[in-house]
């Protein structure tokens, strides 16, 4: 999956951000988390508190911790994991969360276009968004091979969640005539992600540019 987050600049900021609401395989911090405030929530002994100090601590670059979230709240590792699962779904899950909020932005600010114009804006603001995102350039480089399992797996919580939400939007976009795909969306949807994951995080770990013009030529070709 491609990931981006909102403001990246402003941890503070970003802490605050209200979530979206989670796919059916989120955690239960997941869950209860799209129902409070991430201010009053953060550092509460409670499952959607779980989810925010282990968000905070990603968007500041720290290794997730699980040990130091329990302390943190005065809880047991088990009460932790039954809360968020393993750490590798508790990522999934912090990960999905930054990205589908960044995405839900995108979307909300091209009302103006239309059919493959609309999905392309939409696309290159997200994409944009993500080569900008120092956290996520951090974990790649702290955890290449657990980030990349973790973010590519197609029985992920990160992939199959973004697959999803591009096939909705390319589904609602067809549906107002404005979009007039040649295959099945959720194949366009996969083929996207696919694409986007092979320029961006091969090249976020070479670290070189990542090539997000070449990405959305191809993506172009695809959508239109």
């Amino acid at each position: 999956m491609y990931l981006t987050y909102p403001c990246v600049c402003n941890l503070t900021h970003m802490s605050v951000i209200p979530l979206p609401s989670p796919a059916p395989e989120g955690s239960l911090a997941l869950r209860e988390a799209t129902a409070v405030s991430p201010r009053l929530a953060r550092t509460v002994a409670t499952p959607a508190g779980a989810f925010f100090t282990a968000r905070r601590m990603y968007l500041e670059g720290r290794r997730l911790d699980m040990r130091a979230i329990a302390a943190e709240l005065d809880i047991s590792r088990a009460t932790l994991y039954r809360w968020t699962g393993s750490r590798e779904r508790l990522l999934a899950d912090v990960l999905w969360s930054l990205s589908n909020a960044s995405f839900e932005r995108a979307k909300a600010d091209h009302p103006e276009h239309t059919g493959a114009d609309r999905l392309l804006a939409i696309f290159n603001q997200h994409v944009g968004e993500l080569v900008a995102a120092e956290p996520l350039h951090t974990f790649l480089r702290q955890e290449t091979h657990a980030a990349l399992r973790i973010l590519t797996k197609s029985d992920g919580g990160v992939q199959p969640r973004t697959v999803r939400a591009l096939a909705e939007l390319y589904r609602e976009e067809a549906s107002h005539g404005a979009f007039h795909p040649d295959a099945d969306v959720a194949s366009i949807a996969y083929a996207v992600v696919r694409v986007t994951e092979g320029f961006i995080y091969n090249d976020a770990i070479a670290a070189v540019e990542p090539a997000v013009e070449r990405a959305a030529s191809i993506v172009s070709l695809l959508l239109r």
